[in-house]
């Protein structure tokens, strides 16, 4: 009876070992996550379907995908002339299944009652870690931040509206100043996550002050000045990225990082150039724009087809 359990206990002990060497064998893979990154697209639709497919085909391939944009929906494209006050641009960046969006200055433009209203009917996953919301104005979809998880590695991403609000036209959102706002935030996050994703809408000097300020922030995508980095841009100092994507769809930021179970040992950035790659229209986008451009602009101004 004394040698059964004897022999049971070492049984035990041999698993537990195997467990162990398991995990920490599993800890130290690496694990690739790519970013794919729009930003200032202004209500220009022509290369929005090609996008959407591209990105569909990118996260079937691999699914440790995030698909993310630093805002500037509205104004100044293709779709602006149909009136719809945002809503053909957010009904097609909706059905595009973006894992975050954030506000730029240009999105304030019709006022933030028809905001809410049109990123709650198209369930898009707003991020503002810097909006006091009106009482019951909020919109549904909206978080400071959002963690995903692949493979075992938590990334947070962290949004933030643009506090350039000369095109605000009501003051109901409240706008806090960005590099307060998220620092209150990162003792918590860090917590939680092993990799941390800040969303701007500022001109890369103010990304390059962020990354100084926000020291344990990995990756900064900013938007507004419609820059567009062809290589990687690497704070080494602060060990940050910081990536702007261009403007209009014409483009798309990528962003290839791998985590070795502790920290971030590559990375890599470009651009997709969106209207050179050989690949197919999203049936879905291309059909929402087509019922935008078949409506008679003064049925779409009396919100026929929104």
């Amino acid at each position: 009876m004394k040698r059964m359990n004897i022999s049971k206990n070492l049984s035990i002990c041999v698993l537990i070992i195997l467990i162990i060497t398991v995990c920490e064998v599993g800890a130290t893979n690496e694990v690739t996550i790519t970013f794919y990154h729009t930003s200032d697209i202004h209500e220009n639709s022509e290369n929005l379907a090609r996008i959407a497919q591209f990105i569909q085909d990118q996260k079937t391939k691999n699914p440790n995908v995030l698909f993310l944009d630093t805002g500037d929906w509205f104004n100044l494209g293709n779709l602006t002339g149909l009136n719809t006050r945002g809503g053909a641009i957010l009904e097609m960046m909706g059905a595009m299944k973006y894992d975050a969006v954030i506000l730029g200055n240009n999105d304030y433009v019709f006022g933030t009652e028809r905001l809410v209203e049109l990123v709650d009917k198209y369930s898009l996953p707003l991020l503002t870690a810097n909006c006091i919301w009106p009482e019951n104005m909020k919109p549904k979809t909206v978080a400071q931040y959002k963690i995903f998880k692949f493979n075992g590695v938590k990334v947070a991403v962290i949004g933030t509206a643009s506090t350039i609000l000369w095109r605000q036209t009501d003051n109901l959102l409240k706008v806090l100043p960005i590099a307060q706002s998220v620092d209150t935030l990162l003792d918590k996050i860090e917590r939680k996550a092993d990799i941390i994703v800040l969303m701007t809408h500022v001109r890369v000097n103010r990304g390059q002050m962020l990354a100084l300020n926000l020291p344990r922030v990995d990756i900064i995508f900013g938007g507004h000045t419609h820059e567009a980095f062809e290589t990687l841009n690497f704070d080494e100092d602060n060990q940050t990225i910081i990536q702007h994507s261009g403007c209009f769809g014409q483009e798309i930021g990528e962003v290839i990082i791998k985590w070795d179970g502790k920290k971030i040992v590559d990375r890599e950035a470009g651009l997709v150039d969106i209207p050179w790659i050989e690949i197919s229209e999203s049936s879905k986008i291309k059909d929402i724009l087509n019922k935008y451009l078949a409506t008679p602009p003064e049925k779409v101004r009396a919100g026929s087809t929104n």
